[in-house]
């Protein structure tokens, strides 16, 4: 069965869903170090080596199978964009507490946006 990490990542007004290439099965820490903390550095402007460590500051989810295991409220619309990003129309939500943001992490995340981002920009 193939399961790997996804995030949804809120870049301003865009929502873009980023998981790994050839749908590796990876761990959401590893992945989050080595791609989507970059991604998130750079579109905020805060230096990557302070986000290394906020691998739950954003929407993420596992999918396995047909199944997202996710932590937040279903939307048909994020549903949607998350079935035509992997190509696979087939996919439910499923609650996963695992995959809920920490208050923490975000906090620590929405300090860093505010010290290095642009004042225009909010998460």
């Amino acid at each position: 069965m193939e399961t790997f990490p996804i995030y949804l990542l809120e870049l301003d007004a865009n929502l873009k869903v980023v998981f790994p290439e050839n749908s590796k099965d990876l761990g959401h820490t590893s992945f989050w170090e080595k791609t989507v903390s970059h991604i998130v550095a750079a579109h905020f402007h805060i230096p990557q080596a302070r986000l290394a460590n906020l691998p739950y500051c954003q929407q993420r989810a596992r999918i396995c199978g047909d199944i997202i295991y996710f932590g937040g409220k279903p939307d048909p619309a994020l549903l949607s964009q998350i079935r035509e990003a992997v190509g696979n129309d087939k996919l439910v939500f499923v609650f996963d507490d695992h995959e809920k943001r920490l208050p923490e992490d975000v906090r620590a995340f929405r300090r860093l946006v505010r010290r290095y981002g642009p004042k225009s920009t909010t998460p």
